[in-house]
């Protein structure tokens, strides 16, 4: 029996049905992307004209598991049409579907480069080595490398100048940024014009002069409007809250005037002149405002002294010094050559470390299929498909890619090699970007939205399909987001604006739902756990013992596990008798009172605080279960 046909919204409805531009969807948790995305394949596949089978759609994700649950989902709607019209078309789809292109970015990469080992000179035996083994490589290399550079005569004087003075520590010193720096280039489309680059701009008298300068000049001005909106952003609150007007003139006066004279100077085009205004800057004194209540006063004091902090660190950057050549400059560029030669050199031993095992790294993969892709003949700034990749666009006529918030440069490279233009749908949220880490670059996905057009009459560049109706969160949850999202999300700031398209609005009422805790009343709660006077807590850190070496004492985790626990009580009813709310049960259809096992407990990380609650909680008579050996973000 086919499941009940998804009605879509408007702005779902818009992102499935749009053809001849690429399509960028901007979707925050809960506003259906997943379902979206493979009602798009599912709605494509569905029309032979412009898609003969499921084998000519690529679907791109992040992980396996992702991977995985859009191949359900694809297959659940395709089943579902199916069940509907009984079609053989449909049916042939639901068949080669397990063969379909849906799968991560690496495992993508991996199959091409397998397909296609003998242009590349690889042995397709090949095998990926995970991060331990890769780690534990990457350090032998290290210390080849360091071993192998003070045999070199030409740079033994220079290297012994750069690490005069430095941690040499292997595993976390000076040397260690050498790894980082290569780690870094994996995420850079070109090692060899990198290399270049940074070569040429060590042996400049003055970089400054360089493109360098320029992006330094326009960093400096990045960071003063952010200050100043930090600024601004303090007198609103103060002005909002009824604080004094006197001391909004005097931040007026002390703070804010400085940092607007510098940017007024900057956009004169008097560089000299802002950047003598930054260096005579003398920090003034912040001071609380009066009339306000301490939290407010204490957090508008604090945010006003970081902006002013900031605008003073400025005057530490090199560009804004012009002595710094005089007494830095015929040092820094040899050792900026000796570093980029180390880099190199440990490049090239960890490249033939991994052929001597026959092994690729994650980069590797991402790499190699680039080159693959681009033609030999075409420069880096202009590059040009392969006859590999045009045969590729010839396989792939539509192309989706999930979570494009955590593209990297080179995967984005690998995506125009594959895609004429007009084939690729790309969804993403720029506020749920967390492997910047790990080389991702949030900036891609955001730009191209800042392109795409709303229009569809108009989507030359892209179309951009805003998802903000929210099906997993109640108004009040929705409220409370959309409240602290709007006062902390400005372009300046996270280069994001939460504007109208982006507040979350919920999902039409349904009565089979749940209920909203307390009647649909103010359901967000924040406690806060005050120490009064100073804690055991603190002396114990005091006396250079932590919490968790002393058993005597109660720490403040397990304080908060026993409010959290006393909270969980009086949700299920235990000692009133009566739930505080009702929940959906989907299995049983019907609403009912929430139980434990509704209940989660969310952390940044279980270590070291699971066992501290499962403890508590236990105590309390909550019942408990905790994957006390991963990490939430580890875990997801």
């Amino acid at each position: 029996m086919a499941e009940k046909r998804i009605e879509w919204t408007e702005q779902q409805k818009r992102a499935i049905d749009a053809r001849g531009a690429d399509v960028l969807v901007t979707a925050s948790a809960g506003t259906g992307k997943t379902a979206v995305l493979s009602g798009r394949c599912v709605d494509i596949v569905s029309d032979k004209s412009i898609c003969p089978d499921v084998w000519s759609i690529l679907v791109l994700t992040f992980t396996e598991a992702a991977a995985e649950q859009m191949r359900c989902r694809i297959a659940g709607q395709l089943r579902d049409a199916f069940l509907e019209n009984r079609d053989a078309h449909l049916r042939r789809q639901l068949m080669l579907l397990q063969g379909a292109e849906i799968s991560t970015i690496h495992s993508f990469c991996k199959r091409l480069i397998t397909e296609y080992f003998y242009k590349l000179d690889l042995d397709p035996a090949f095998s990926v080595i995970d991060a331990d083994e890769q780690k534990l490589l990457k350090m032998e290399v290290l210390e080849k490398t360091i071993d192998r550079a003070w045999e070199q005569n030409g740079i033994r004087d220079a290297l012994e100048r750069l690490l005069y003075r430095r941690d040499l520590r292997t595993n976390d010193g000076f040397l260690f940024r050498i790894i980082e720096l290569s780690d870094f280039l994996d995420g850079v489309v070109s090692r060899e014009s990198w290399y270049e680059k940074a070569s040429l701009l060590a042996e400049l008298t003055n970089p400054f002069t360089a493109d360098l300068g320029e992006k330094q000049k326009k960093n400096v001005a990045a960071k003063l409007q952010s200050i100043l909106d930090q600024l601004n952003h303090v007198r609103r609150l103060c002005e909002s809250e009824g604080g004094d007007v006197g001391w909004d003139e005097k931040l007026q006066d002390s703070h804010v005037a400085p940092v607007v004279k510098c940017i007024e100077m900057l956009k004169a085009g008097h560089w000299d002149k802002c950047t003598g205004a930054i260096r005579n800057f003398q920090k003034p004194t912040t001071r609380k405002a009066k009339g306000l209540p301490e939290p407010i006063a204490s957090l508008i004091q604090s945010t006003a002294k970081n902006a002013v902090e900031a605008f003073a660190e400025l005057s530490e950057l090199a560009i804004v010094n012009p002595g710094y050549l005089d007494r830095l400059g015929g040092s820094v560029g040899p050792q900026t050559a000796v570093l980029v030669e180390l880099i190199k050199k440990f490049d090239q031993l960890y490249g033939q470390a991994k052929r001597a095992v026959n092994c690729l790294d994650f980069a590797d993969l991402e790499h190699y299929a680039l080159r693959l892709l681009t033609d030999e003949a075409s420069s880096e700034d202009e590059p040009a498909p392969s006859q590999t990749a045009l045969s590729l666009r010839q396989r792939y006529k539509h192309i989706a890619v999930d979570e494009y918030q955590d593209i990297n440069a080179v995967q984005q490279r690998i995506l125009e090699m594959l895609s004429p233009g007009g084939n690729i749908l790309g969804v993403g949220d720029g506020k749920q970007s967390i492997y910047a880490f790990r080389g991702a670059m949030p900036d891609i996905f955001l730009e191209q939205v800042k392109l795409a057009s709303s229009d569809p009459g108009n989507a030359l560049v892209g179309l951009r399909v805003d998802l903000n109706v929210n099906f997993r969160s109640t108004k009040g949850i929705l409220d409370f987001v959309n409240d602290i999202f709007s006062r902390i999300m400005t372009e300046s700031f996270t280069k994001i604006d939460y504007d109208e398209s982006s507040r979350l609005k919920p999902a039409p009422a349904d009565k089979s739902k749940a209920q909203a805790p307390g009647g649909g009343k103010n359901i967000i709660e924040f406690h806060i756990l005050d120490k009064i006077g100073k804690s055991r807590d603190s002396q114990n850190e005091q006396a250079g013992e932590s919490e968790d070496e002393n058993p005597d004492i109660v720490t403040s985790r397990q304080t908060q596990a026993a409010m959290i626990a006393r909270r969980i009580r009086r949700m299920v009813g235990v000692d009133t008798g009566k739930a505080e709310f009702q929940v959906n049960d989907e299995q049983q259809g019907t609403l009912r009172d929430v139980e434990y096992r509704d209940i989660v407990v969310l952390m940044r990380s279980l270590a070291k605080k699971a066992n501290d609650y499962v403890e508590i909680f236990r105590l309390a008579g909550v019942p408990v279960s905790c994957q006390a050996t991963a990490g939430y973000f580890e875990a997801t």
